[in-house]
């Protein structure tokens, strides 16, 4: 799909009725002591990246759920966690294969948009040391956002009858018990209607409410665009999480 075939970085997993393809580039200085860079997908955006790096692990799995197979947010349909599941199975079968355990990795993520909102709502769960979410959504029914046209995306990720908590991620980063990561969050100053409040202001007040650390930052200029490259996010990554300068 999407031009994927199985190949000696791309595989497909196979769980019960469901299946993800995924894209793991290894790091060939040391992969067995090398930090996992997780990059997620924007809606729609396929196929993923193929970025690597000798330094890193890459992991950059695909998000073709949802409606239209545009993406279920990495979380599932329906109120489920199958996406969500697909990817924890995954990381720990990539994380065996260079032989680290997720207790132990260093975990950074990246994604802009829907990929945004995956980072922030795996980042913490699984041990991320850091994530980057280039003009993320935090809330996805509920909001202008989604009334606006994304309403119907979302809804076949939630059921509006009974909505999750983590439909907000303003509210699941203060109800989830864990290590938060170091947040990176990009936003555009002039974005979608309400969106710089609504999304990302919102977060970022639960963030101050929880006393964590964050890098806000707001680029001046409008739409909803990839504002850093993959590589711009990596030397952050390696100046302020492997370096341990956020401490």
């Amino acid at each position: 799909m999407y031009g994927w075939e199985e190949n000696e970085h791309t595989s497909y997993f196979s769980d019960s009725d469901k299946g993800m393809w995924y894209r793991f580039s290894p790091a060939t200085n040391n992969p067995q002591f090398a930090p996992f860079f997780i990059i997620l997908h924007g809606h729609g955006n396929f196929p993923p990246t193929k970025f690597s790096h000798p330094d890193w692990n890459v992991l950059n799995p695909l998000d073709n759920f949802g409606l239209n197979g545009n993406g279920s947010w990495w979380k599932g349909e329906d109120n489920n966690y199958q996406t969500q599941n697909l990817f924890d199975k995954i990381l720990n079968e990539v994380l065996g294969r260079v032989g680290q355990e997720l207790a132990t990795a260093i975990i950074c993520m990246y994604g802009s948009s829907m990929g945004g909102y995956g980072c922030i709502l795996h980042g913490a769960r699984i041990g991320a040391k850091a994530v980057y979410a280039n003009v993320p959504q935090i809330k996805l029914l509920g909001s202008t956002y989604s009334e606006k046209g994304m309403k119907r995306y979302f809804r076949e990720v939630f059921d509006e009858d009974s909505i999750p908590i983590e439909n907000d991620l303003s509210l699941y980063v203060e109800e989830i018990q864990t290590t938060h990561p170091l947040y990176f969050i990009c936003e555009n100053r002039f974005g979608q209607e309400n969106y710089l409040t609504e999304q990302c202001m919102s977060f970022i007040k639960s963030l101050d409410n929880l006393n964590l650390n964050y890098h806000l930052e707001i680029i001046p200029t409008t739409g909803h665009n990839k504002n850093r490259g993959i590589n711009d996010v990596r030397k952050l990554f390696e100046q302020y999480v492997l370096s341990g300068k956020e401490d």
